[in-house]
Parts: C-alpha cells; sequence; structure tokens
C-alpha cells in the first residue's frame, strides 16, 4: 500500500510514446494512432440494451481496439473509459456499461451517472462518516484518468475524488519572509513578484487609527513592520507564473501555511479523500482478466479506503433480457432476470463465510456460505462466467435485479481493501462508539477472470463445466475418478464434557457417549446389514472430548478406553477396509491458559478493536451472543501450523491415516493485531500450506463444507451444502457445486438423522450422486441434555439404525453405477421438479413436493424418484 500526503497540481495529459507504453489525453483515437479499425459487425444488439440504444457497430465504432488475439478484441473508449469485448467466433460483444443508459427511463441523478462507472469505493472520513464514490462522477467527469497500452490489454489509472490546483503562493507574507525569497530568483522575477503584492510598511503610517485597523487586518504586523499581501483577482495564467516563481525559489507549502498561521489566513489543504486505482484489462486466451493490483492503490491513512467495487455494470441485461443471474449461494443459486423482486433485499454473499475476527456480536441469520468465488449471468444464448482468482478471501458477490435504481440486471465483486470495526467506549465516556481501522491494505491483488459462453453451454451446466476444467487445470481439483460403493459417512460422537457431581460437589467431568469398543459394535452392526464403503469419523476423542482442547498434546479420553481401546479400534477397521477419520480442530481454542497450551496474549488473534478473539455461541432465539456459555479463542492464523505440526509428530504413533478437519476446510478467519497483522487472503496461505503439509504426510483428508482453497487436499466432503439459503431475491436453488465436484469428490450433505427433512435430504443425495451421512452416539440421547450439545438433539443409533440401512441400500441402488461419472445436464422441469443425467445416460427425476406431479409424462409420486436408464424406466 501506498499511503502519504502529496501535492496535488493540475491534471495535465498529454500524448507521450516511450518505453512505458502509450499515453494519451481523453479523447485520442489510439486506432487511428495505430492504424487499427474496428471490424463491422451486423445485426449485434448489445448486451443490457433498452429502447433507443444505438445499434453495436455504431457503439463499438465509437471505441479504440487496444487489444486482440486469436479469440477475443479489446475496445476502450478514450472519452469515458468503457470497454467492450469481442468474441470474434460469434460476433458477441461485452459492455463493461451497458450502451444507451442515457435512456434509462429507472435512473436518476447520481444513479444515472453511475450507470458509467467502471470502479466504485468506501471509505470513511475522519468523523467517521461512510461515503461512497465512482469514477464516473468523481474522475472521467474531471478528466483524471490515465491510459496506457500494454502488449496485451491496456490500464487505466483513475483518481477518484476531485482533485484541487493548489498554488503556492501565500495570501501574506512579511517583509522579513518575502526578502528572503527575492534573495533567491533573478531580477525580472524580482519585478514582477512585487507586482503582484501590495506592501503594507506600518512605519509610513502616522494616524493611530488607520495603524490599529492594519493591525487586526494582518495580525503579522503587531511582530513585523512590513507585510506583503497579495492583489486580488489575478489571472490563472498570473497565479501559475507566480507558483512557478516561488516553487523555484524553494519556498513549499509548509512555508505558505507559515505565513497564513501568522496571518490568522486559513491554511491550504490538499483535499485527502482521493484515491488512485489502476484497472488493469488483460487478453488471455479466450478470457478477459481485471486486474487491481493493491500495492499500486493509493489512499491517505484519514480517509480509510473499505471497499472497492469492480466492473458492477460489466454485461448489464436489460429489461427485456431473458435469463438468470448465477450466484454460488450454498450450493448454488438462480436469480432470474427482471424477476421484479425490488422490495427484497439485493444479494450479498461473502466469498468464504464470515471473518470472526470481524467480530459479530449478533447474526440475524444462520446461512450456508459461499464456497466457490465464483458467479455469472445468462442472457439468452450468451453467458458470461467470472471466477475471482486473486482476492477471493475478500470478495463479496454482488447482484440485483432491474427496476430498483436503473433499468438493469447486474452481478458483480467487491472487495474489501481495509477492514474495518468499531470500539465500544461507553463504560469509559457514555454512549460513545469509534470506529477503527485496519492499518494498511489487504495484501496481494484483486483478479477477476471472465470467460465467455455461447449455446448449449451458455447456462449454468456450462459454467459449471468450465469452472471443473479451469480448477483441473490449476491442480486444484484432483483428475482421478471416485470409485466403489455409494458412501456412507457415520460420525459417532466419542465423549462430551458436562456437570456432574464428584464428592457431593459439581464438576465438569467427561461422559462417554460412545467408547471404543461400542463403535467397533455399531460399525460391525452396519458391516453385517451389508452397508459397504463406511467411512467413521469419530469426534470427542481425545483432549477433553467434543470440546477438544488445542491439540499440541494427544490425551486419549480413558472413559472412551483410552489409548489400547483407540488401537484396537482402528486395527480393527483397518481389517474390515472401512477408513478411520478421528477429528481434529485447529483453529480454536476451546480452553485458554499456559498450562493448557494456549497463551491467548501471544497465540490468539484479535478483533479490529485489538480485544482478544473471543467467540461466544449465538443464541438461536435471540440472535446474539449467549455469553452464558463458554467461549472460545480465536488461533492467529501464522500460529496454526505449529499446532499442526506438533499434532502430527505425536498422530504418527497412532498409525491411522485418515483424519477429519473440523473446521479448517471452511473457516477463514484473520488476525487484526497491529504489529503481527494477518489480513484474510494472508490468512488464505497460511491454512493452505497447513493442507498441504497434511497431504503431503500422506494423510487423507475429510473436511465439512470446504472452501474452493482446499479443493485440492480433500478426499472427502461432509456438510456440503445441499441447497442455497433461499433469499427472497432468489428463484431457485441449483446444486452448482455438486456439478463441479461429482465424480472426483466423495460428497455427503448434513446429517440426515438431524436434518430438518430428513426424506428431502436423501433425495438431495440421490439428485446429486452424492453419500449419505449420519450422526450417531451409542448411548442414550438424555444423556446431552441440559448440555452444551444440545444441537445433537436425535443422535441415538438404536432409533436411526433400520432407517439409516433402508436408506442406504436404496441409494446404492440407484447411484451404483454411475459412481465415479459426472453430471453432464441438470434442468428444472416444474416446481421442486429435477432431473439429472449423468456422463453415460442414466437420468434421474425428482420430485420434492409433497404431492403427485406429472412432467415429460411419467407421475412421480410425492417426495419420490423415476429412475431412467438410456431413455428406458427402470425403477
Amino acid at each position: 500500500m501506498k499511503t502519504r500526503s502529496f501535492m496535488v497540481i493540475a491534471f495535465i495529459i498529454t500524448l507521450v510514446a516511450g518505453a512505458g507504453g502509450l499515453f494519451y489525453r481523453p479523447g485520442t483515437n489510439i486506432a487511428a494512432e495505430e492504424g487499427l479499425t474496428a471490424p463491422e459487425i451486423a445485426g449485434e444488439e448489445p448486451a443490457g440494451s433498452i429502447p433507443a440504444v444505438e445499434s453495436a457497430p455504431a457503439v463499438l465504432d465509437a471505441l479504440e481496439k487496444v487489444a486482440e488475439n486469436e479469440f477475443l478484441a479489446l475496445y476502450l473508449s478514450g472519452k469515458t473509459t468503457e470497454v467492450a469485448v469481442l468474441e470474434k467466433k460469434t460476433g458477441k460483444i461485452w459492455y463493461s456499461n451497458p450502451p444507451g443508459r442515457e435512456a434509462d427511463p429507472v435512473a436518476v441523478g447520481i444513479n444515472k451517472i453511475k450507470l458509467g462507472s467502471q470502479l466504485s469505493v468506501t471509505f470513511y472520513t475522519p468523523h467517521a462518516h461512510r461515503r461512497t464514490m465512482d469514477n464516473a462522477s468523481e474522475c472521467i467527469e474531471y478528466g483524471q484518468y490515465e491510459v496506457e497500452k500494454l502488449p496485451n490489454g491496456v490500464k487505466v489509472t483513475y483518481t477518484i475524488g476531485k482533485k484541487e490546483e493548489i498554488y503556492i503562493i501565500p495570501e501574506k507574507i512579511t517583509g522579513e519572509r518575502f526578502d528572503k525569497v527575492l534573495e533567491k530568483i533573478s531580477a525580472s522575477e524580482q519585478r514582477n513578484l512585487k507586482r503582484r503584492y501590495i506592501e503594507i510598511d506600518l512605519n509610513e503610517v502616522e494616524d493611530r487609527r488607520e495603524r490599529q485597523q492594519l493591525i487586526n487586518e494582518h495580525p503579522a504586523l503587531r511582530r513585523h513592520d512590513v507585510v506583503y499581501v497579495l492583489r486580488p483577482n489575478l489571472s490563472l495564467f498570473v497565479l501559475r507564473q507566480l507558483d512557478k516563481i516561488f516553487v523555484e525559489a524553494g519556498y513549499t507549502l509548509e512555508d505558505v501555511n507559515e505565513d497564513h498561521r501568522e496571518n490568522e489566513v486559513p491554511e491550504k489543504e490538499i483535499p485527502k479523500d482521493i484515491f488512485t486505482i489502476p484497472l488493469y484489462y488483460t487478453l488471455d486466451g479466450e478470457n478477459l482478466v481485471v486486474t487491481i493490483p493493491s500495492n499500486e492503490v493509493v489512499y491517505h491513512s484519514s480517509y480509510p479506503l473499505t471497499e472497492i467495487r469492480v466492473l458492477e455494470f460489466f454485461g448489464a441485461a436489460g429489461p427485456e433480457a431473458e435469463g438468470y443471474i448465477f450466484v454460488p449461494d450454498g450450493s448454488g443459486a438462480l436469480i432470474h432476470l427482471n424477476n421484479g423482486k425490488t422490495r427484497h433485499r439485493a444479494y450479498y454473499g461473502p466469498v468464504y463465510g464470515r471473518d470472526y475476527a470481524r467480530q459479530y456480536t449478533e447474526i440475524f441469520e444462520e446461512r450456508e456460505q459461499v464456497y466457490l468465488p465464483v458467479f455469472g449471468m445468462k442472457q439468452g444464448d450468451q453467458a458470461f462466467f467470472a471466477i475471482i482468482e486473486k482476492g477471493d478471501a475478500l470478495a463479496t458477490i454482488i447482484a440485483d435485479v432491474s427496476g430498483r435504481i436503473n433499468s438493469y440486471n447486474t452481478v458483480c465483486a467487491e472487495f474489501s481493501s481495509v477492514a474495518h470495526g468499531t470500539i465500544d467506549l461507553t463504560t469509559l465516556a457514555g454512549n460513545n462508539v469509534i470506529k477503527v481501522y485496519q492499518k494498511r491494505i489487504a495484501q496481494g491483488d484483486f483478479q477477476i477472470r471472465y470467460a465467455f459462453l455461447t449455446g448449449e453451454k451458455a447456462d449454468y451446466m456450462g459454467m459449471a463445466e468450465y469452472y471443473r476444467d479451469y480448477l483441473f487445470k490449476k491442480g486444484a481439483l484432483k483428475a482421478e475418478r471416485t470409485a466403489g460403493a455409494v458412501p456412507f459417512y457415520l460420525e459417532l460422537v466419542g465423549g462430551i464434557d458436562r456437570i456432574k457431581p464428584f464428592l457431593g460437589v459439581p464438576a465438569r467431568r467427561i461422559e462417554a457417549l460412545t467408547t471404543f469398543s461400542e463403535a467397533r459394535e455399531v460399525v460391525d452392526r452396519l458391516l453385517a446389514a451389508d452397508v459397504n464403503n463406511l467411512k467413521l469419523r469419530y469426534t470427542g476423542w481425545f483432549n477433553g472430548g467434543l470440546r477438544q482442547s488445542l491439540p499440541g498434546k494427544i490425551n486419549i479420553l480413558k472413559e472412551l478406553g483410552g489409548r489400547t481401546g483407540f488401537t484396537r479400534l482402528a486395527r480393527y477397521l483397518r481389517a474390515n477396509n472401512v477408513e478411520f477419520y478421528p477429528s481434529v480442530t485447529f483453529e480454536y481454542a476451546k480452553k485458554a491458559g499456559i498450562l493448557r497450551g494456549f497463551n491467548t496474549r501471544t497465540a490468539a488473534s484479535r478483533f479490529i478493536n485489538q480485544d482478544v478473539g473471543v467467540l461466544y455461541e449465538i443464541n438461536r432465539a435471540t440472535y446474539q451472543e449467549d455469553k452464558e456459555k463458554r467461549p472460545q479463542y480465536m488461533v492467529c492464523p501464522s500460529r496454526v501450523g505449529r499446532y499442526v505440526s506438533r499434532f502430527l509428530r505425536r498422530y504418527r504413533a497412532l498409525d491411522v491415516k485418515g483424519l477429519s478437519l473440523t473446521t479448517m476446510g471452511r473457516d477463514l478467519n484473520a488476525n487484526y493485531r497491529e504489529k503481527r497483522l494477518v489480513d484474510r487472503a494472508q490468512a488464505k496461505q497460511y491454512i493452505e500450506t497447513e493442507l498441504v503439509k497434511m497431504t503431503e504426510t500422506g494423510y487423507r483428508l475429510m473436511a465439512e463444507g470446504v472452501n474452493a482453497y482446499a479443493l485440492a487436499h480433500t478426499a472427502h466432503i461432509i456438510n456440503m451444502p445441499m441447497d442455497s439459503n433461499k433469499y427472497l431475491i432468489t428463484d431457485e436453488s441449483i446444486p452448482f457445486y455438486q456439478i463441479v465436484t461429482c465424480g472426483h469428490v466423495d460428497y455427503a450433505g448434513e446429517p440426515v438423522n438431524l436434518a430438518g427433512d430428513p426424506r428431502r435430504m436423501f433425495l438431495k443425495t440421490i439428485e446429486t450422486g452424492g453419500g449419505l451421512y449420519f450422526t450417531w452416539i451409542y448411548r442414550d440421547n438424555s444423556l446431552i441434555k441440559e448440555t452444551d450439545y444440545d444441537h445433537l438433539f436425535s443422535v441415538d443409533y438404536k432409533k436411526w439404525f433400520d432407517q439409516a440401512v433402508a436408506f442406504y441400500h436404496e441409494a446404492r441402488e440407484v447411484l451404483e453405477d454411475v459412481r465415479g461419472q459426472r453430471i453432464i445436464d441438470h434442468r428444472r422441469l416444474a416446481d421442486d421438479v429435477y432431473k439429472v443425467t449423468f456422463e453415460k445416460g442414466k437420468t434421474i427425476m425428482v420430485n420434492y413436493n409433497r404431492k403427485p406431479v406429472t412432467v415429460e409424462g411419467i407421475t412421480l409420486a410425492g417426495e419420490s424418484y423415476h429412475v431412467l436408464r438410456e431413455g428406458r424406466g427402470d425403477r
């Protein structure tokens, strides 16, 4: 980051050819300079058009071609800096801003001007007032931008916020200081300077009243005999002459303000609410890549730049367009274009969920997070698909429909450049809250890759296929296919801590819910019931049970059978080909203290207000922190590696090759400690390093949810979102995440026995080709009452065993022959009725309605499915 005070001079852009590229002033025709001409494309209507829009050729002809490759051509307007991307194969043109926006009947005032923006910024004033500006109204209008042509693209540097021309000219200056300036300039410059000032010499004024009046008007006369006063109404030409003279004499802005203070003249101050942001457009094969390097962003520290929104109107769809916006909400969701839902909140999806170091004292809704950094839009038989390649951990995906403040449907990414929070001083100074900010801008680049899809590929299936191929090329998704029977994921909870009487005194003791020998009994029964491909996840097995202390040491609970019992269970599972995944948490410390291996002063993350990062459960009734329950502490991301290394050294002796990560695949928290700041982008790098460490050591990982950066390291995903949050702005949920991963990663949704609707969760397994997941305990469910673990409300394995076996046999019969196959088609047939097709042609229809539905000549009973094999019915 660059933060500095700087002198702003008049902004003049000239045409200069040099080693750095081509610079030009607004309006310069680059095409003419380089002999380039815009191709004529007949009959193309621009995306997002509204009535009275010019034809595509007319719009394109008004732009200059600035880059071109085999697949794409990039055009830019020297007047507005909007860009257009031409797909050569199809003739389709994608615009950064909708053509014809001037005729938008909905947008008025600043909202109409904003339609021409490529960037908008959010910042705070020194008085903690939140402000937003965009480059259309606060940059383009003043000509405060510079364009540099690159070998395969173009760079546009914006200065957002009106710059003022500050002249280094004192309005009043004492005779002594004026003489010092005169000594440093030529005779002609001396004459020029003297002509522009009025000399006031107190020695030449005899009248007492007049002397006092002059002293009142020019306070420096109290201590000096002579003051020079700048003549009024000087021309701009003269002011620039004087500025040059003073600057060349070594006179500075600080000198101006010193003279002004002495004469009680208001000081000259350079505006600080000015932000310089470069935007790089690069053609990379069939893609457009848009980048903002954070180390090139300039802002003043007293006006912290908290968010940068990029290309909000790229590919914007107008009121007549048909299609949808895709957002990766949970499993995925679609927002139909022009759905009229302007009374509902626009979509906001923080990528990788909440950063709990931002301190949430209340949460208004429980929600599935965004696991994949992607978004897109379909318009007719064309679509664009965007991948947030860099800065993804800092991004929020924003989507809205037409009719709210303008006539366009939009989807874009906004980056959190400087995190912010509050300090509550109520206990010290009454009702008083102050804003606090991250001390520097987030490290790294903010980068989005835009891909363009056509015809049959221009839908969410095409987007998912594109993203899957992209992940393969990046090594972020394993190429090998899944194999074996449909997986059955069984989580057994070992021990919990609860208050029990000990020698007549209430104390926290371990309560065994499933001992190692009891776990063997449950697995025995499942194997005997012909449940194959069983994966055992064991939680609460060491270091205090389910509320596990940090794993610097491994103390296996003696209440469960101790180390001997654990070893026997592991040996038994290995002999019966049951994969074993003991669970561990590295990112949170349930217990604190030096003797417990966690010093909050040195190892805990800090909130932005510098408080220790302590988290309380959110009460589901009040949606506020429940401080009656015990807290947990966030471990600083840079410290996680120490605990991972210590754990692995001890875990190796247990001879188990599986490991279940409770939070590491899902949660991503920063550390805002001032002297050891780890922003969220850096936190992601630390977590990735530990995932690599574990897999390269030879462990197979099971993880919950799994953010995109953890996919390459995860063998099994549990608690994968099977639905979206169904926000009111959205229109339908889609299994986008499953389409991307099916056939390459084994996964399952939430535990069937803990789902709000177990039958629906089972049908989701059928629709997505996943596995089944159950969370059980061996002993009676009543042992969990009046504990901190009341979320385990229905986990008695005896009550669920028969149903689980029946579900598994049914799922295996339907899905066994599609194991290792990708999903190649998915579509909605009616409300809550979907059809999915796998690689070798097997098709399954699923009806989530409680009532029968007839589609494509087939009647499906309520909450049922129908299987087709290459067009022939086969239940």
